[in-house]
């Protein structure tokens, strides 16, 4: 019996399914074409909450570094020096262009693979162009740095000064970086008399240059076992505690830690740490020691970048991301930043205390963060206990 549209229920049934064999196959192939996730991804954009706060803090401002901000416009002056430099290198290294091409080449899939994000040239010749090119940039950078090369007048990054700051800047963004193994691996073919690891390797001259000298902080052993993804990475190594020690999960409480004014109400003492690095934090029988630390120009950069590094690589080992909440909390406004400039464990010529309280605020806004294996926890919950005691607040009165 024939339906009331004239079709029989056999014909419908069969345009049904003939409907679902092409949603069938237009799905799978949908799904054919989706690349799998690597395990190589470490090249992030920054998160859209973090990012929106301070676009300018993920943004190279004179130099791209990688596909992300490849070719746009305002960045384009930089290219004909990339070009300079790769001449350069070439001279000094005496490698053959041929033998770089060929090296890069050989890692291309590889560096693919490093970034979350497909990465859309016009061709696989295009891609590997941009990294022999941007490889060959950073080297000589850093190069000259180390080894004080007597640039000559033409030389377009040897002044000013503020040009080779912002060249530094634009070399620790998250979202301008291209993988650590292409570069080193260029470095040591061109320089293969120098050792991989001490001195002279090019994870430490790579640390010379980016905090303009090895004394800032204690400078992580560098080995051929140290696996530096690329400079975000680098930096973040650098900082973290000296003792990493793994913490149980606490899925229930997130234990805070009281302001620097309110911990001298109740008698706890907050002293300079002799440690180089500021992420050493100890307390001990009523004692808060915290190393010195400083804000400039590029601290809200660099802090910027780690966290958002953290938030999409590392989100369950969130030590920078544990810095900034725990200093965000202890100078929760200008009368606690300036209980530390008095203990001279802050410094600073450009901010005032007040604009220090904010940055620490602002920092950890728009922060996905997982407190379950909070660094401080363990501290913090010391010095609470030490705080619920009557008679330390009864003594400094």
């Amino acid at each position: 019996m024939a339906s009331q549209g004239g079709k029989s229920e056999g014909s419908s049934s069969i345009e049904i399914e003939n409907s679902n064999s092409c949603l069938v196959t237009s799905v799978r192939g949908m799904i054919d074409v989706v690349p799998p996730i690597s395990p190589d991804h470490c090249i992030y954009r920054a998160p859209h909450g973090v990012r929106q706060l301070n676009e300018k803090a993920f943004t190279p401002r004179k130099v791209s570094i990688g596909p992300l901000h490849h070719g746009k416009e305002n960045l384009l002056p930089m290219e004909e020096q990339k070009l300079r430099y790769l001449r350069a290198f070439l001279d000094r290294t005496k490698l053959s262009l041929e033998e770089c091409i060929r090296f890069v080449r050989g890692l291309e899939q590889r560096v693919r693979n490093c970034y979350v994000e497909s990465v859309n040239l016009s061709s696989d010749d295009e891609f590997v162009k941009m990294i022999l090119v941007d490889s060959s940039f950073i080297i000589e950078v850093i190069w000259r740095y180390n080894f004080s090369m007597q640039q000559n007048e033409t030389d377009y990054l040897s002044t000013p000064v503020s040009l080779v700051d912002v060249i530094r800047r634009d070399m620790i963004l998250l979202e301008n970086q291209i993988p650590h193994f292409v570069i080193a691996g260029l470095f040591n073919l061109a320089f293969p008399h120098l050792p991989k690891t001490g001195e002279l390797s090019f994870i430490q001259l790579s640390i010379n240059y980016h905090f303009r000298s090895a004394s800032r902080h204690d400078i992580p052993q560098t080995s051929s076992n140290l696996e530096v993804k690329h400079f975000v990475d680098l930096l973040r190594l650098c900082y973290l505690p000296s003792t990493l020690g793994s913490l149980p999960l606490n899925r229930v409480e997130f234990v805070t830690i009281p302001t620097a004014r309110d911990l001298q109400e109740v008698g706890l003492s907050i002293r300079k740490g002799s440690s180089s690095n500021k992420h050493d934090i100890q307390y001990a029988e009523g004692v808060l020691t915290i190393p010195q630390f400083g804000v400039d120009d590029d601290s809200e950069f660099e802090l910027r970048n780690l966290i958002a590094f953290e938030m999409c690589h590392c989100p369950s080992d969130s030590y920078i991301i544990d810095y900034v909440i725990f200093m965000g909390t202890l100078m929760d406004t200008a009368q606690d930043v300036d209980i530390l400039v008095q203990d001279k464990i802050f410094e600073s010529l450009l901010y005032d205390c007040a604009s220090v309280a904010t940055l620490f605020h602002n920092l950890t806004l728009g922060v996905v963060w997982f407190p379950g294996n909070y660094y401080y926890r363990g501290l913090c919950q010391n010095v609470n206990a030490y705080c619920k005691v009557p008679w330390n607040k009864w003594k400094a009165i």
